[in-house]
């Protein structure tokens, strides 16, 4: 059996990853979360400790310091099993951390990048999406927006998002195109960078197409409202969204180097990258998108996905690094 720890309120991409895995993984084994603030087939404590103290092979998969942690300390009480431990963030991690990592049985990196920036070893397993799930509809549109074509940002208000590259972008554009809107997708963390990005659009006169939205458990509500995603960051451990909004048949334009973008996305065929930090860049891919000059088949940014980046790849990965002989027979479950 294998058990995801998940001990975090809010809805990240390590909350929509371990989402996305755990029915998949399903139809191979027994798999559970265990923990708060997920949505996915749970188990209790009680039925953890069962676990890991009975003869069953066990796998037990954290994600985060504190879930490792809590791992080790069931490991220091007699529990039996393997800990796996991924790694989410790009940036080298503190002293701590790795002493933290080293104690897993296995450590997962998500990208070349952030697998050289591990002082460790650790095998190298990229996300994959529910391209079932996530998948072309027909274009919606959300209350109070009054713009029928809309540009999406997704990730929380920060400046390591590059939110307020994006305002610059756009905002000679979005004046003289005002059937076009835009929307921040995420909770605000730092006020004052928020405040910046309103400031601007206020003194440009695009207030009106400036959108601020909150996080939200129904996130295709909102590619299904979107004719293009943005993904401005500086850093990223992964960038699932890039993933997602393909899958969506979505224009995606992302910053070169940073995640998994530019192993994802071929510009000008598929996608679109461009330097960090650099509004005019994007401003002139902007401008070929909104202009209708730039348009690329939704089936060909979807087929990228489907044979590279799906969650069932990601799960045969993960089975075998559990050591978990997969069964042709899903319905017959092994663990």
């Amino acid at each position: 059996m294998v058990v995801h720890i998940h001990f975090h309120s809010h809805k990240t991409g390590v909350t929509r990853s371990v989402e996305n895995i755990i029915p998949v993984l399903n139809r191979y084994t027994r798999a559970r979360v265990f923990g708060y603030g997920f949505d996915a087939p749970g188990t209790s404590l009680l039925q953890l400790i069962k676990l890991i103290y009975s003869p069953e092979n066990a796998v037990i998969h954290a994600h985060r310091n504190n879930e490792i942690i809590f791992a080790l300390l069931m490991r220091m009480l007699g529990g039996k099993f393997r800990l796996v431990f991924t790694r989410h963030a790009e940036s080298r991690p503190s002293g701590f951390t790795y002493w933290l990592m080293r104690k897993a049985d296995n450590v997962v990196s998500l990208s070349t990048p952030m697998s050289k920036a591990l002082n460790c070893r650790s095998t190298l397993i990229p996300h994959g999406v529910n391209t079932d799930l996530f998948n072309i509809h027909e274009k919606t549109t959300l209350a109070g927006i009054g713009q029928h074509k809309l540009i999406s940002v997704i990730g929380r208000i920060r400046a390591a998002k590059g939110q307020l590259v994006v305002m610059k972008a756009l905002t000679g554009l979005l004046g003289i195109h005002p059937e076009w809107g835009l929307a921040f997708i995420g909770k605000i963390d730092e006020r004052e960078y928020a405040d910046k990005i309103i400031t601007m659009a206020a003194e440009r006169g695009i207030f009106s197409q400036l959108h601020f939205l909150p996080e939200t458990d129904d996130i295709l509500s909102y590619y299904r409202a979107t004719d293009a995603v943005v993904i401005a960051s500086v850093s990223e451990g992964f960038s699932l969204v890039c993933l997602e909004a393909m899958a969506c048949g979505l224009l995606t334009i992302a910053t070169e180097s940073v995640g998994i973008h530019s192993k994802v996305i071929r510009h000008g065929e598929n996608g679109f990258l461009f330097p960090v930090n650099d509004h005019e860049s994007l401003g002139r891919i902007l401008s070929g998108i909104i202009s209708g000059k730039i348009i690329i088949d939704k089936g060909k940014i979807r087929q990228t996905i489907v044979e590279g980046w799906s969650v069932e790849k990601n799960v045969q990965e993960l089975l075998k690094l559990y050591g978990i002989q997969v069964n042709t027979d899903p319905h017959q479950l092994k663990s």
